[in-house]
């Protein structure tokens, strides 16, 4: 009798199962921990180059087309549901790790198998669509996103591994695997309370993250600008109308009765230590506003989204190089809101106030005020997205003709260099903002050294005064700036002769 029930027993029990098995889970933990390792730099590049992109190098730029920080910055790929892809990939990479070290655990039971066969289609699903993202649209590698593709087919090879050496097909691995579920109780409510935990968490890792960027930002913006702004008298630059272009004094703001060159002289004739810094200014036959040398010897055109964070440290860069090089840098404002309202090839809310503030600065520049408008966008970017300032707020606040500027913002012909840019934009075939074109190149974030030795320049600008919110800037008449625009390609807008306004 004991012998029947033993041999009953025998049967009862799973097979043993086969060998090496273990080996294979075992070998799939193991990689998934270098896939957590690499997603956490992922994420840390992801800070970094968001916070500081003139700033962050990291080991893996080596070039234009082979640059982490490149990849890092083009958001439509990096980022998920508001979150870092990075932090989605560690999330992921945990739990399948987790799912691991339960088939480890229940070898005799085959469990598991089906599901990380699963879990290695999607992976590799993702790692196919960022491949094709960076070969086709970003047109930059990643050497650790390519790492961590290696790492997902990998372990898609590995679960393939695990069926062959198990001797079970596909469909019946996940089949058992749902009854299994059923089964264990217990490994079912731990992995359904893991599973949405991980997400959650990830969710929440990333939105923290994006805030303390957004204040990281803020708070060097503010630094930036309360280093160089006297609170009382206005800023330390001052903008003047470009040798060409016919000032209308009732242009200016009630704030000052007099002209930019007035102050500067009258500051300069007085023995003034601290004499504003004049930035001329002017307009492109094409439209394009433009602030940097009369005759310059360097031009670069700056495509740029009002409410792209990064933008915003981008424009402080460029203007430090600007006050710098006052002599012989020409930065031309190019329109490139990232906003499905205007731009036809954003097809998803983005950023869902870009083009009205681009129109907001282009209706500021008919009353001569677009760099101080720009400036003021910029550095006052989180108080207007807080406190949801309107259009009229902000132009209240730099004491526009409101008249005049609710007239403009009602007109269709104000949207006509924003369109012009845009379609400049997309025959260059840019794809994120700040882009800045000099001569035939493209550069995204921030500008190289190389882009800029000819001239002695560092785009690590030594201490020279960003262009903080001025009192005067000198755009073209309202006549002009309203007739329609035909946007000249890039190439004969950099040209000397056809920049000048």
């Amino acid at each position: 009798m004991t012998d029947s029930k033993m041999a009953n027993s025998d049967k009862a029990m799973p097979a043993a199962p086969p060998k090496g098995l273990g080996v294979i889970f075992v070998a799939y933990i193991l990689l998934v921990l270098v896939g957590i390792i690499s997603s956490w730099h992922l994420a840390e590049v992801f800070y970094q180059t968001h916070i500081a992109p003139e700033a962050h190098d990291s080991f893996c730029n080596i070039s234009e087309s082979m640059n982490c920080d490149k990849v890092a910055l083009h958001d439509d790929f990096s980022v998920f549901l508001g979150t870092p892809v990075a932090i989605w990939a560690m999330a992921g990479y945990a739990f399948v790790a987790l799912l691991a070290a339960l088939a480890l655990l229940h070898l005799r039971r085959g469990f598991g198998q089906g599901f990380l066969f699963l879990f290695g289609l999607l992976f590799v699903a993702v790692s196919l669509y960022l491949v094709y993202a960076m070969h086709f649209i970003i047109g930059s590698w990643c050497i650790v996103c390519l790492g961590i593709d290696v790492i997902n087919l990998a372990l898609f090879g590995l679960s393939v591994a695990v069926l062959r050496v198990g001797r079970r097909g596909i469909v019946a691995a996940i089949a058992a695997d749902f009854r299994s579920l059923l089964s264990m109780p217990l490994h079912t409510v731990a992995l359904f309370i893991v599973g949405p935990g991980l997400l959650v968490g990830a969710h929440f890792s990333g939105q923290r993250m994006q805030g303390d960027i957004a204040q990281e930002l803020d708070a060097r913006a503010q630094a930036e600008q309360s280093r160089l702004i006297r609170e009382a008298t206005g800023s330390q630059v001052i903008y003047v109308s470009g040798q060409d272009e016919k000032l209308d004094e009732k242009q200016w703001s009630p704030k000052t009765k007099d002209t930019p060159t007035d102050q500067a002289c009258r500051s300069k004739a007085a023995g003034d230590d601290d004499v504003p810094l004049a930035i001329h200014v002017g307009t492109a036959k094409g439209g394009q506003p433009w602030k940097g040398a009369a005759a310059p010897v360097l031009e670069i055109h700056e495509f740029t989204d009002f409410e792209c964070p990064h933008c915003r440290t981008a424009h402080m860069m460029v203007s430090q190089l600007v006050s710098t090089y006052p002599d012989k840098l020409r930065v031309y404002h190019r329109h490139l809101p990232l906003d499905h309202n205007c731009n036809p090839s954003v097809t998803r809310p983005f950023h869902p106030r870009a083009c009205e503030l681009s129109r907001v600065a282009v209706c500021a520049g008919r009353q001569g005020r677009f760099f101080e408008m720009a400036d003021y966008l910029f550095h006052n970017a989180q108080q207007i997205r807080t406190e949801k300032m309107s259009a009229s707020d902000i132009a209240h606040n730099l004491a526009l003709d409101l008249g005049k500027f609710e007239c403009c913002m009602n007109e269709t012909d104000a949207m006509d260099t924003i369109k012009a840019d845009m379609q400049e934009a997309s025959r260059r075939n840019l794809r994120g903002t700040p882009a800045f074109v000099v001569g035939d190149q493209v550069y995204y974030g921030k500008i190289p050294e190389e882009a800029l030795k000819g001239l002695g320049v560092s785009s690590q600008a030594p201490s020279a005064s960003p262009e903080p919110p001025a009192e005067k800037a000198a755009e073209p008449s309202a006549e002009k700036a309203a007739a329609p625009v035909a946007e000249p390609s890039i190439e004969k807008a950099a040209e000397p002769s056809a920049a000048q306004p």
